[in-house]
């Protein structure tokens, strides 16, 4: 009488099965890991391009301040910056470069194909928030879909929606005092 056992191959059917259908599931969740990961990436990467953007937008404001030291106080207007494009052609003085710093704010140099300007747009302000000294705020506004902390400062309430938002990069320019 033989004894007949169970060979290797005899006890792994449907194994197999299982490991390929383990092995899709690990991948799957993988991939779908890395497909969430692509997506914050590419959020953040707009809105550091955003952020640079804004940046360069208060720096080429604040330059104009300081080129401009005896009519420094003209920059002050109470006004919200780059909600529609302007004509500058009329303007000269402070009044020009704020059209100008408008128009940069609104995107009118960023024509699309199609003739239509970009849809990134930033909303700029100029104050003084020192009564009667030459110390000037320069406030670029911009909208991101990344909800956050609605910022304290006002310049671009309301223009994007929400103001979770809304971001905000601001800087103080000192005006050097010329006198005779």
């Amino acid at each position: 009488m033989t004894i007949r056992t169970a060979t290797p191959a005899s006890r792994q059917h449907g194994a197999t099965m299982i490991e390929v259908l383990v092995t899709l599931l690990i991948v799957t969740f993988g991939l779908l890991a890395i497909a969430g990961f692509v997506v914050k990436a590419t959020g953040s990467g707009i809105e550091a391009n955003q952020r640079a953007r804004a940046l360069a937008l208060m720096e080429d404001m604040s330059q104009r301040l300081q080129n401009d030291k005896t009519e420094a106080a003209s920059f002050v207007t109470g006004t919200t910056y780059g909600s529609a494009a302007q004509d500058c052609s009329s303007a000269t003085g402070p009044a020009l470069e704020l059209c100008t710093w408008n128009n940069l704010l609104a995107g009118a140099n960023d024509k699309l194909s199609s003739g239509a300007t970009s849809v990134a747009q930033f909303r700029g302000c100029v104050t003084q928030p020192y009564a009667g000294a030459p110390i000037y705020a320069v406030i670029v506004a911009w909208g991101t879909q990344i909800p956050g902390v609605a910022p304290a400062d006002t310049c671009g309430q309301g223009a994007f929606g929400d103001d979770s938002l809304r971001r905000i990069v601001r800087t103080q320019v000192r005006v050097a005092t010329l006198s005779a």
